[in-house]
């Protein structure tokens, strides 16, 4: 139907309450699981091959894009080859999972110092940049539903390997990797994300002024909830004004459609305004859907309110 809206959710639970939450304001809405599967190439060497590559080409021709690269490289071998003077294989590194240091920075960010919260997101970004180059690497055990991450290995961190994409070294020609041990890796994943599709009942349903306060406690990506608030705001006006236009004597979807080409209308009692750009197929979708939602009624192309 026209009318109703989507929203995906990370997880089943999710789905279900707010599938729940609509159900008590009389709205219909249904689940279903959607899986996609994508992949993204890189390419992959140790960090002396990707420094002794990106040199060599600076030396031909300036690329700020490529130096930019050469000073993460330069960055990332410090600041791994901090990490191994601190540690030893076999220490578990109680300080630096990802969820503690998240927690520090949630926490530090509350405290509104600029200069400790750029800190401490530096050190952030660097503990995430170590756990995953440590892991690509083979040298970090991963245990435990907390979990617990045990160094297994040390390494000189010339010798790791890492991996950029495709598009960060899109200068780089085949000729160019010859004899550098640098190869394509092709990262794949799936997602499932669970989708509650509603009724196109829910334009018309009383009561959820609470919809995005609703929202913000599920655990639904903040730009999905916000368009899925935002479409079924828009949907609303949209009905809203079919009716005034009916009521004021328009009775074909012709007229309806040729009354929406003004440039805007005022919305609500506020000095804002909202404008439709409508095709018929959308309108004669909606203007069905509100027939069967018994907002609209009518026969032989005719359209009366109810």
């Amino acid at each position: 139907m026209t009318l109703e809206e989507k929203i995906t959710f990370y997880s089943r639970e999710d789905a279900a309450e707010f599938q729940k939450y609509l159900k008590e304001k009389d709205c219909s809405a249904r689940i279903s699981v959607e899986h996609t599967f994508s992949g993204t190439p890189y390419f992959e060497g140790t960090i002396a091959a990707f420094d002794a590559l990106i040199t060599k080409l600076l030396a031909k021709e300036e690329d700020s894009d490529l130096a930019q690269i050469k000073t993460d490289l330069e960055n990332r071998e410090k600041t791994l080859a901090e990490f191994f003077s601190a540690h030893k294989e076999g220490d578990v590194l109680a300080d630096a999972t990802p969820a503690q240091l998240l927690a520090q920075l949630e926490s530090i960010d509350a405290n509104g110092n600029d200069d400790i919260q750029k800190t401490a997101t530096e050190k952030f970004v660097n503990s995430l940049m170590i756990l995953g180059t440590l892991e690509d690497n083979e040298l970090l055990k991963i245990e435990g539903e907390t979990p617990e991450y045990t160094l297994i290995g040390v390494k000189d961190p010339k010798e790791l390997r890492v991996m950029y994409a495709y598009t960060d070294l899109g200068g780089i020609a085949p000729e160019d990797l010859e004899g550098t041990g640098i190869t394509s890796h092709i990262r794949t994943s799936s997602t499932t994300g669970y989708v509650v599709t509603t009724g196109a009942e829910i334009v018309l349903a009383q009561g959820i002024d609470d919809l995005g306060d609703f929202l913000d406690h599920l655990d639904v990506d903040d730009d999905e909830a916000g368009r899925f608030v935002d479409a079924i705001f828009f949907k609303q006006a949209l009905v809203a004004k079919i009716h005034d236009l009916v009521s004021g004597g328009i009775a074909t979807e012709a007229g309806l459609l040729e009354a929406f080409e003004a440039p805007a209308f005022p919305l609500g009692v506020t000095e804002d305004v909202i404008s439709f750009d409508l095709s018929a197929e959308y309108l004669a979708g909606v203007v069905n859907d509100l027939r069967k939602q018994g907002f609209l009624k009518g026969r032989d192309g005719k359209i009366k309110s109810c």
